[in-house]
């Protein structure tokens, strides 16, 4: 007999704070995830570049749809070396200071992938907070494996203003990302089997500076495990959290949509 698949929760207004709406996927449309979203009740979706040229595509997705919204960043797994790296970073400040965006990033630290050399993340990193303080927009951070790395960094901005997207470490670091500034959102790998640090991290973030997301297409949560992630299945996420936290799953829903449309300076109204 084939086996069941559990149902999209149906919490109400939902977050989802940060998805790859562009990344390009091969069993759908773009269009076709969008509704999909709706469906399930996801009212705003940060749109996340990787790139410049991401960043780009994820201006024109929101420039057709109300409820979507850009970033624009250079992933660290993204960063180019040498006279490259100066260029796409002056091509960076120069687009950022455009009025079109939400947030800044994704940037930050990775250890996990190698595919950059970290005094380049961190040339990179550096940039991408100046550009959050200058232009008042938060700052989206992307930590694997690097999170010794990435504090310092952090201490040296002082305050920041943004979140730590798809949190990985274990629950030490928390309070001092908290204390920095930051929020601190949660992806599908919450829903693990293996992930109790994740939950033992969660407990630890107090409600109002909490964020779920589907980090789209990667990370589906393990009720759609080993299927291409799309924002609808925040509300699995978002429902484990609930039960994590001891809260009615539209309570937890309607904290963290309030959550992320102050961060990113969006309106309430679903």
């Amino acid at each position: 007999m084939a086996k069941t698949r559990a149902p999209l929760p149906q919490l109400g207004p939902l977050f989802d704070s940060h998805c790859h709406l562009t990344w390009p996927v091969k069993e759908d449309t773009t269009e076709e995830r969008i509704a999909r979203a709706r469906d399930a009740g996801i009212a705003r979706m940060i749109s996340v570049a990787v790139d410049l040229n991401t960043a780009e595509d994820a201006r024109q997705l929101a420039k057709q749809h109300a409820d979507i919204f850009p970033t624009v960043g250079i992933h660290p797994t993204d960063v180019p070396h040498g006279e490259q790296l100066e260029q796409d970073l002056y091509a960076l400040h120069e687009l950022a200071g455009e009025q079109d965006w939400v947030a800044i990033g994704e940037s930050g630290l990775d250890l996990f992938h190698q595919r950059s050399d970290l005094q380049d993340q961190k040339r990179s990193l550096e940039v991408h907070l100046e550009l959050s303080a200058q232009h008042q927009l938060p700052i989206i951070l992307h930590c694997r494996d690097a999170i010794d790395e990435l504090l310092p960094v952090l201490r040296a901005a002082g305050s920041v203003q943004g979140v730590m997207h798809c949190y990985s470490e274990a629950a030490a670091p928390v309070e001092e990302l908290l204390g920095l500034g930051l929020h601190i959102s949660f992806a599908g790998n919450l829903t693990y089997p293996k992930s109790e640090q994740l939950r033992q991290a969660a407990q630890e973030v107090p409600m109002d500076r909490i964020l779920v997301e589907t980090d789209a297409p990667f990370l589906a949560p393990q009720a759609r495990r080993g299927k291409r992630n799309e924002p609808a299945f925040v509300a699995f996420t978002a429902a484990f959290l609930a039960e994590l936290k001891g809260l009615a799953g539209e309570e937890l829903a309607a904290q963290t949509f309030a959550n992320g449309c102050r961060l990113f300076g969006l309106p309430t109204e679903a």
